[in-house]
């Protein structure tokens, strides 16, 4: 997946599997560069009780329909915050469209996950492109025991296997990623950890930097 869509602001994304740390992270960075923050809308799809309570394999029907919503209204943000990166603005996202391909692969028949990906580049080059991809990772092991401790009912039934399988997905995605990114083992980095974040601030900083004065 390619964008090109230029804007004058700055623009960081957080990307990485379920129960990596990215909402958190994303506030506490947002914070720290007087940033708009824009979270996935995810919660915003009228689909996801009934998905939720088909478990991790809904319906076709249900699973595109969940998948197509998600990718409508995560276009339509990225729409909404282009505005402010026209004017200069810095803003902060918990989530890159990478993630669309990665979960319609798990939840759609193999037609629509490809449909689906396929829509994603149609669409890429007309939005705005991050600045930096901070893109997050750590082992299943870690992330189901961090899924574990925020009690979501939606994530109830999410077991290592799977989380493994995102891990290994996010990290074949982050391999091809084509624009600038800071990878972060999310096992050895601390999101509460001021003194971490406060690094990563600094880092992402100079990486602006480097971009206005090329």
């Amino acid at each position: 997946m390619t964008a090109h869509a230029r804007h004058r602001g700055l623009f960081v994304a957080i990307e990485g599997p379920t129960g990596v740390g990215k909402t958190t992270l994303a506030a506490f960075l947002a914070h720290r560069l007087d940033a708009a923050v824009f979270f996935d809308p995810f919660e915003d799809n009228p689909f996801l009780p009934d998905a939720d309570a088909a478990g991790r394999t809904p319906a076709p029907e249900l699973a595109l329909r969940l998948e197509l919503t998600f990718l409508a209204l995560r276009l339509a943000q990225l729409r909404h915050l282009e505005q402010a990166l026209a004017v200069d603005g810095v803003v902060v996202t918990d989530w890159h469209l990478l993630k669309q391909p990665i979960f319609a692969a798990t939840t759609c028949k193999t037609i629509d996950a490809l449909l689906i990906s396929a829509s994603c580049d149609l669409w890429a080059d007309s939005l705005p492109t991050p600045d930096v991809l901070i893109a997050m990772n750590a082992h299943g092991t870690t992330l189901r025991e961090r899924v574990q401790r925020r009690g979501r009912s939606i994530e109830a039934d999410i077991d290592v296997r799977h989380l493994t399988e995102l891990s290994v997905a996010f990290g074949a995605a982050f391999d091809h990623y084509p624009g600038p990114m800071l990878r972060l083992d999310a096992g050895t980095f601390d999101v509460f950890n001021p003194q971490h974040v406060d690094q990563l601030t600094d880092t992402v900083r100079h990486v602006a930097a480097e971009r206005i004065t090329r």
